[in-house]
């Protein structure tokens, strides 16, 4: 993926994300030219979330002692649309499915 595909992908979710302010529950718009199904967009969705939980949880452990549940509450408070979005859109049957975790 090129430099121009990356950012495509980042307006496109940050598009849905901003959709979804309005109902997180709500049936989300996937553009058919960045992601080929609702299902890849739930993954670079959750592929965006694990990012931001990896780089905070290992932030935390150079400090010691990570309360893990604590950092992902912290960083569900901080991104609480696409937390929602998540939430709504995948059981955990489906996580565990396509190998994404809560």
């Amino acid at each position: 993926m090129g430099w121009a595909d990356h950012y495509r992908r980042r307006d496109a979710l940050d598009a849905v994300l901003s959709d979804a302010r309005r109902d997180p529950s709500a049936p989300l718009i996937v553009d058919p030219d960045v992601f080929g199904s609702l299902h890849e967009l739930l993954l670079a969705l959750d592929h965006r979330w694990q990012n931001k939980l990896t780089a905070r949880m290992e932030s935390a452990r150079l400090d010691g002692h990570v309360d893990e549940d604590r950092v992902a509450a912290e960083l569900a408070a901080e991104e609480p649309v696409l937390r929602a979005v998540l939430d709504a859109h995948l059981s955990l049957g489906s996580y565990r499915t396509v190998g994404m975790t809560p």
